[in-house]
């Protein structure tokens, strides 16, 4: 549901050709929370344009390229875009169906496959910080060009998420160390004589 509305919102705005829609799902940053392939971008338009809510508006080519459709959003698309805003908006259910991967294998994980574990979410981290790097990146550009005060929000929030992900996965490594580190023998016998009070 979320490319269909981006898709509309877009629309909403100007009418575009599917390079177009692309290129500025990019340039906004949507990437981060949607996958607009060409696949997914051309199937999210005939889905909206079979229920009458884009149309194909006129076709154009420049130079040598071939011939582009041009979408644009017809009265029931706007209805239905405004109505679906407004409801996602104040939306709390949808966002608790929260799936991730890796919580997925983290709750089959084997004891005995600390190692592999553990290079994991080093992978995961590296990965993590990559993304605050290129996320940073893009909200300095950003804030350079003065965007309106939500599309600001959009990236200050993928930059809060990177954040709080990579804190959570030193933290997990932190306590997996812990947890294979054999205790000292000092604090072995410490642990001894307070359990013998």
């Amino acid at each position: 549901m979320s490319v269909q509305l981006v898709i509309l919102g877009l629309l909403s705005e100007k009418p575009c050709h599917g390079y177009e829609l692309r290129q500025e799902v990019e340039r906004r940053l949507y990437a981060t929370f949607i996958n607009l392939s060409g696949g997914s971008l051309y199937y999210n338009l005939a889905q909206l344009e079979r229920a009458g809510y884009v149309e194909k508006a006129w076709a154009e080519q420049k130079g040598r390229y071939p011939t582009r459709q041009v979408y644009q959003i017809t009265p029931d698309g706007k209805i239905y875009l405004r109505d679906e805003l407004r409801r996602m908006l104040f939306d709390t259910d949808t966002r608790e169906k929260l799936f991730d991967p890796l919580n997925a294998a983290l709750a089959f994980c084997r004891p005995s496959e600390t190692q592999e574990l553990r290079e994991a979410l080093t992978a995961q981290l590296k990965w993590a910080h990559e993304r605050i790097q290129w996320v940073a990146q893009q909200q300095a550009h950003w804030l350079a060009h003065s965007i309106p005060l939500p599309q600001a929000k959009i990236i200050e929030h993928g930059l809060a998420h990177w954040q709080a992900e990579v804190r959570w996965l030193e933290a997990f490594l932190q306590d997996l160390e812990a947890l294979e580190t054999p205790a000292s023998p000092a604090a072995t016998t410490r642990k001894k004589s307070i359990s013998s009070r």
